[in-house]
């Protein structure tokens, strides 16, 4: 049996802490719905319309 030390353990838990929300928001941002609460499928829809603003292109 492996013996995990402290430190290791901890820094396990600070990736996860700080990777687990962008995973989570990358899944969430091919929500077909406009409701982040309301899974109703996946669609890259909302891609499509961000890259549809001139705005937000001319800022980039």
């Amino acid at each position: 049996m492996k013996k995990f030390s402290f430190s290791k353990v901890m820094l396990w838990f600070g990736l996860l802490f700080l990777y687990a929300p962008m995973f989570i928001l990358v899944v969430y941002s091919f929500n077909e719905s406009k409701l982040v609460t309301v899974w109703s499928g996946f669609s890259p829809k909302w891609y499509g319309e961000l890259f549809k603003d001139t705005q937000i292109l001319e800022a980039v």
